[in-house]
């Protein structure tokens, strides 16, 4: 058995795979957005640094997570009548530095989870798996042959 064509997703990307690849990221704070479509044979993952942008964009931009959700649906070809048939998967979002004397609340991790689930929501898509917030870092691997994932905790360095 060979071994998935490896798609890695940078910051501000957002990629599309397919049989016979695997989407994956490395997560601190950003958001991990998986879209798993597999009546159709279709997945998606992005990998978005903030939450909300200064406004649409049809760039394939992955950068602000509504954009990342709005590019995803329109790079795998999701008509509305099919959005709650995707499973989406959010991961990341980890408090990765915590300054002394910090509401937990603003950090931009849990600022980046906070809005990313609400845009699930608005967006009529349904939220099947969620793995964010703490503060350890995180991969995650979705397996476009099985529709299968796993997200795995990064340990932290230096304790």
């Amino acid at each position: 058995m060979t071994s998935p064509e490896s798609l890695p997703v940078q910051i501000g990307q957002v990629k599309v795979g397919r049989s016979g690849q695997s989407l994956n990221a490395i997560l601190g704070s950003c958001i991990g957005i998986g879209f798993l479509h597999p009546t159709e044979g279709v997945f998606g993952l992005a990998h978005s640094l903030l939450a909300k942008s200064e406004g649409p964009t049809n760039k394939g931009d992955g950068r602000h997570v509504d954009q990342a959700i709005e590019s995803l649906l329109r790079m795998m070809n999701v008509r509305d009548e099919h959005r709650r048939k995707v499973r989406v998967i959010l991961t990341g979002g980890a408090n990765m530095t915590r300054p002394k004397g910090t509401d937990p609340k603003r950090l931009v991790g849990n600022s980046n989870s906070t809005f990313a689930r609400k845009a699930i929501r608005a967006a009529g898509l349904r939220l099947s798996h969620e793995d964010m917030g703490g503060e350890l870092g995180r991969r995650i691997v979705i397996d476009c042959t099985t529709g299968e994932f796993t997200i795995a905790a990064i340990p932290r360095l230096g304790g």
